[in-house]
């Protein structure tokens, strides 16, 4: 079971906590914990707790302020602000699922609009500067959640009886139009970092790639783009030809610009098999 917990020195904890230079609530790009990919064949998550991964914009509240993962102030309306606590925050902003584009424009707008904030909930998984493991810190933050009215909302763990009842859980959100899971283990502490105590599940994959050139579109398609050509980060180089509207393909990403690609496993040459575009990558 202790194998699951974060393998960093209790000097690199003790340097986030103790060290002033160091602070979750500065106003650069907040010190947040990310997880690790995960694959059901690969190992048991069994004693892991699992919740839905929400596709909307991580947003960290530093008890006085809204930020981005990159540290970018969210301009919420002062009514959304005013119903979160005094203590910093760390989850999504979510409108529900398909609702991503929904959520981006409301976020990247400098003027909130009210009428649309009410669609967006604050969906809280963690609290970054409390000193215990995630059991404790999920009991604290669900009690913190009931008193955030409509603003806040805790994001619900259920612990993984076995690796039968994850896959059907996984199943079931993906063909509800979920993302996948996130899988925390209860007795890992915060820390910001990457740390395979902290798990995200899905059916596919994802990956951020470049554009580096287009191929025009033929027959229903001609006069529009057809697919892209993209590279990975390895270099990597395939083409995307789904999951773009029509408008999309009158308009495609430029040359340079990184678009989010979601696929199924990768062939022997390690090309993502039934690429698709997803969305524009927008650094926020």
């Amino acid at each position: 079971m202790m194998r699951y917990i974060n393998r960093l020195s209790i000097g690199l904890l003790s340097a986030c906590v103790l060290s002033p230079a160091i602070s979750l609530s500065a106003p650069s790009a907040p010190a947040l914990m990310h997880g690790v990919d995960g694959q059901l064949a690969s190992q048991s998550y069994q004693g892991f707790w699992a919740s839905e991964k929400l596709d909307g914009i991580r947003a960290y509240w530093t008890g006085t302020e809204l930020l981005t993962r990159q540290g970018n102030p969210i301009h919420a309306p002062q009514s959304f602000l005013a119903a979160l606590p005094n203590v910093p925050l760390d989850g999504e902003l979510w409108a529900g699922r398909g609702e991503f584009q929904t959520v981006l424009r409301t976020v990247l707008d400098k003027t909130p609009n009210d009428s649309d904030w009410q669609r967006i909930g604050f969906y809280v998984f963690d609290l970054p500067q409390h000193p215990g493991p995630f059991a404790e810190r999920y009991l604290a933050l669900k009690r913190l959640a009931e008193q955030g009215g409509d603003v806040i909302q805790w994001v619900e763990q259920q612990p993984v009886a076995n690796d039968q009842a994850l896959a059907d859980r996984l199943a079931q959100i993906t063909d509800a139009g979920g993302e996948g899971l996130m899988l925390h283990h209860p007795e890992s502490l915060y820390l910001g970092a990457r740390v395979d105590s902290l798990v995200k599940l899905k059916a596919y994959q994802e990956v951020d790639v470049s554009v580096v050139g287009m191929n025009p579109g033929q027959g229903r398609l001609t006069g529009m783009m057809g697919s892209l050509q993209v590279q990975m980060a390895d270099g990597t180089v395939f083409n995307v030809g789904s999951g773009f509207t029509d408008q999309q393909r009158q308009r495609p990403p430029e040359k340079g610009q990184t678009i989010v690609v979601r696929y199924n496993g990768v062939t022997d040459k390690g090309i993502p098999r039934f690429a698709r575009f997803i969305r524009e990558k927008v650094a926020l």
